[in-house]
């Protein structure tokens, strides 16, 4: 007697398996409640605005493939880049429900990109029926407040030294008091907000300083002290 073939489908869009809003739902679980929010998916060239800051947010909108960027610009005119957005993140989780829900920086795209997009109506119902991404959301929404208010305190320091040993204090540690850059030169200044030139200053003078030296991206701390009062200037 020929047995039947009860394989499994696979998942339409795998990479929601490691979404933060979705971990811990089963595959099947997750296609179904997809299936049944009436889910559209969005295509963005790179380049091309996503959203502006203040425009109201109308869905959750995930990145599943491509990156896009989280910016602000100053009185001045200048960019700052807040954070990048990968897959399987979500734009502004944490700002979707309550009065008046906007966008708090621009986003665009940094290459060619892809949004699963969740109208709110169909996305609250979605948490409604499944608990488990009700309680990944309120998860969700502590950790961005939390990582909100780091940036913030970071962008407050008055100078790049400041925010140069901020950057450096938090950084993994290794043996002998080293740590690696996670980042180009190129990408901190876009991350402090400042220009590439007066970035490479700044490192340059506190190596002048005896409080670090510095070799390509590898850093050894030289003088703790001297970097922990820099952030309080």
């Amino acid at each position: 007697m020929k047995k039947a073939n009860f394989e499994r489908k696979s998942m339409k869009y795998p990479v929601l398996k490691n979404s933060p809003i979705f971990k811990g739902v089963r595959e099947d679980e997750l296609d179904d409640l997809l299936h049944r929010s009436n889910y559209k998916i969005r295509s963005y060239h790179e380049g091309t605005v996503v959203a502006l800051a203040d425009d109201e947010i109308a869905s959750l909108m995930i990145v599943i493939s491509g990156e896009v960027r989280g910016e602000m610009v100053d009185m001045t005119g200048k960019r700052i880049k807040i954070e990048d957005i990968r897959p399987p993140m979500a734009l502004a989780a944490a700002f979707i429900f309550g009065p008046g829900s906007r966008y708090p920086v621009n986003v665009v795209a940094n290459v060619d990109s892809e949004m699963l997009v969740i109208s709110k109506g169909d996305f609250m119902r979605l948490m409604q029926s499944n608990a488990t991404v009700l309680s990944n959301y309120l998860s969700v929404v502590c950790s961005k407040a939390m990582f909100l208010s780091g940036r913030l305190r970071f962008l407050s320091f008055r100078t790049i030294k400041g925010k140069l040993a901020h950057y450096i204090l938090n950084l993994p540690l290794k043996e002998e008091n080293r740590v690696t850059l996670d980042k180009t030169q190129e990408q901190l200044a876009d991350y402090f907000g400042v220009t590439r030139p007066s970035l490479a200053r700044a490192l340059a003078s506190l190596e002048e300083a005896g409080l670090i030296n510095a070799k390509n991206r590898n850093i050894k701390i030289i003088d703790w002290e001297a970097l922990i009062r820099l952030t309080h200037d």
